[in-house]
């Protein structure tokens, strides 16, 4: 904005034709320093300009003409930038039906493909995301994903169940003792989604409809590659794996695992673990967490139940309902 004095000065030049910087200075009561500063600002906005014939004069100009002088640059610069944004569409919008033909040669000559780059199984997982029908199944190891994460997914798993689509996922039981994880759940599960736990999930898979599913390839830890499948065949295994692991599944948010409020749920899965005679490295390999963490919470059982081995700990846990 213009300042106060830049305005009464630019008012005192329409009014003054041949006015001069010592009649402004004594007219409007400001100084010729204050009068050079005014000038200066109005030359840069465009509403004053230098008289043809005498360089130290100088004309007011009409503000829509100031305007136009100022933004006209700008607009041409605007208007190259459409011009080129228009050409890049009508250019990458042109390669849309060989892009579709060649995935479709993809999804009937590859029944399995592998890929590397996590940002192309994230696009894919969209693509895929975007046109499912029937209904979503997710087999999610680990201990929870971020808030962040979880905000996204809240919205287009809501997005999917307003459309009619079925949508299940089974966690780690750990999970529950995720906060960001257990409020996704939460939220979700209010609109129609179904969720459950295991104490161990071996793979992270996800199936589309019977269209499409991802593994994770899991070599290591460090592993990030994901093997997608299109075989029908295929796909329907791995169906009847979920749905198998889903009857053996406990509800995620069961009224039992909120009566149990003694050992959260990384310690029952740790005591189901040495139930079945798992070593503490597989157990910790499970769960996705270290060896020392995982003993500590072992050491923890061990005290609070008086039990002198790993076996009594075992029958003790049974006897107190932890199990």
């Amino acid at each position: 904005m213009l300042s106060p004095m830049c305005l009464e000065l630019y008012r005192y030049a329409v009014s003054n034709p041949g006015w001069n910087r010592a009649d402004a200075s004594e007219a409007l009561g400001f100084t010729l320093r204050d009068i050079e500063s005014a000038v200066r600002e109005l030359v840069d906005r465009k509403l004053l300009t230098p008289e043809a014939s005498d360089s130290t004069a100088f004309v007011a100009v009409p503000p829509d003409v100031a305007l136009a002088d100022l933004v006209d640059a700008d607009e041409r610069a605007v208007q190259d930038l459409r011009t080129r944004i228009s050409a890049r569409r009508r250019e990458l919008s042109s390669l849309v039906p060989s892009f579709l033909e060649a995935r479709k040669k993809i999804s009937t000559s590859s029944a399995v493909e592998t890929l590397e780059d996590p940002q192309l199984i994230h696009r894919v997982l969209i693509d895929y995301g975007r046109d499912v029908s029937e209904k979503v199944l997710i087999a999610q190891p680990g201990q929870g994903s971020t808030a962040d994460v979880h905000e996204e997914s809240i919205r287009k798993d809501l997005d999917l169940l307003k459309r009619g689509v079925q949508r299940r996922t089974i966690y780690d039981s750990s999970t529950r003792d995720h906060v960001p994880t257990r409020k996704a759940v939460t939220a979700i599960a209010q609109a129609g989604g179904e969720f459950a736990t295991l104490s161990y999930v071996p793979l992270r898979i996800l199936i589309f409809d019977q269209k499409l599913a991802l593994v994770a390839r899991q070599l290591n830890r460090e592993d990030k590659a994901a093997l997608v499948i299109r075989d029908q065949h295929l796909i329907h295994i791995f169906t009847q794996l979920f749905d198998l692991a889903w009857e053996l599944s406990d509800p995620y948010l069961s009224a039992e695992a909120a009566e149990k409020p003694l050992l959260n749920s990384t310690q029952r899965a740790i005591l189901q673990g040495l139930a079945a005679g798992l070593s503490d490295e597989s157990i910790a390999r499970r769960l996705d967490i270290n060896v020392r963490t995982c003993r500590r919470h072992i050491a923890w059982m061990l005290e609070t139940l008086r039990a002198d081995s790993r076996f009594q700990a075992g029958v003790k846990a049974r006897d107190a309902g932890w199990l």
